[in-house]
């Protein structure tokens, strides 16, 4: 096997058993342990990939949305200071407006919702728009579209064209409680900053029995399914300190009819540099892009020209990446008792938690 080959299959392996167990991930590309500790520490990252863990939200039982918002300019003070449950957050270039996606207990829908309305009672939010989504899937990376030796995207537009079969583990989102305690929470926050992270050293971490932990990681997040996928994606865009070498949007379509719907989800799909896409309950779609700054003209074109007829119920916003945040499960609002909090917008802060 050639090194770019085991490479491309080290890529496919990783999407397929994550990345935590480097003798399982030996085993299945015939490369030595060694090796792939090697190529997912080192390798990897010198190519400008890094590995995602996608979490399940509908098996912890949350529900998803998406919130954009208008704030106040003159108000003072962030209304992100006082949000909570966000798992993207991206700001419009040169806009004062936020594109959001949350993840909140499903029990906490209408307080959540509640929450945004009193930051716009406060004069921190001028107008929000809420969006419950009913799917969400994180397509892989295109690995047949980028160039591994001299690790650059080499998109041929024609060959996405061809593309037919939608990409991506999906999730489809369910209206049931929370069904995860503190060390399973604790466990899925340490593997999305570390997605090589063993249950061992998660152990450590939280000064917790090893048995304990290896058997949450077993019986809950394996059995349960909590996570939904682990995805090598190129992250090589954004480097602190130097100018971003890449441009976001989000693609936002509402109203659809059915065909419609169905035509956008498979052009953005098949889109290399989709990171996100999911549907909203009413007849909607968001798509979050990723896109090299040398692609980005052509990716542009390639939506516009696909999406021509669909006249105002299509809005691209062009996104500042330096602004964008990918944000970790809030395990910091799962009490050991009580379980999970949501955080009233109050002058003098009271808790709202799963058993009030």
């Amino acid at each position: 096997m050639t090194s770019r080959n085991a490479e491309y299959l080290l890529i496919e392996t990783i999407r397929q058993v994550g990345v935590s167990n480097y003798s399982l991930i030996a085993r299945l590309t015939g490369l030595s342990a060694e090796t792939v500790r090697y190529k997912v520490n080192k390798q990897l990252g010198k190519m400008g990939l890094g590995i995602l863990v996608n979490i399940d939200y509908a098996q912890l039982g949350f529900s998803m949305g998406m919130l954009v918002v208008k704030p106040n300019p003159n108000a003072g003070k962030s209304w992100l200071d006082r949000a909570s449950y966000l798992m993207l957050q991206s700001k419009g270039m040169g806009v004062e407006k936020y594109i959001c996606l949350y993840a909140i207990p499903y029990r906490f829908k209408k307080k959540y919702y509640d929450s945004i309305t009193d930051l716009q009672k406060l004069g921190l939010i001028e107008s929000f728009e809420f969006q419950e989504i009913s799917w969400i899937r994180y397509p892989p990376m295109r690995s047949e579209f980028f160039d591994l030796d001299t690790a650059k995207w080499n998109v041929d537009w024609k060959r996405v064209d061809l593309t037919t079969s939608e990409m991506g583990p999906t999730s489809h989102l369910v209206n049931q409680d929370a069904k995860v305690d503190y060390i399973d929470a604790k466990i899925l926050k340490f593997m999305q900053e570390d997605p090589t992270i063993s249950p061992a050293k998660i152990a450590q971490k939280l000064g917790a029995n090893a048995r304990t932990v290896r058997y949450h990681y077993a019986e809950h997040v394996q059995k349960g399914k909590l996570i939904l996928g682990n995805n090598v994606r190129w992250i090589k865009g954004i480097t602190p300190g130097k100018a971003p070498e890449i441009m976001q949007i989000a693609v936002v379509f509402r109203n659809l009819e059915s065909e419609e719907l169905n035509a956008v989800r498979k052009l953005c799909n098949k889109i290399p540099f989709t990171l996100i896409e999911a549907s909203f309950e009413t007849r909607g779609y968001f798509a979050f892009l990723d896109i090299p700054l040398e692609y980005f003209h052509e990716t542009m074109s390639y939506i516009d020209r696909n999406t021509s007829t669909y006249g105002s119920k299509k809005e691209i916003t062009i996104l500042d990446p330096t602004k964008t945040q990918f944000l970790n499960l809030s395990d910091e609002l799962y009490d050991k008792e009580r379980g999970w909090r949501l955080m009233p917008v109050q002058m003098t802060p009271t808790i709202v938690d799963e058993k009030d």
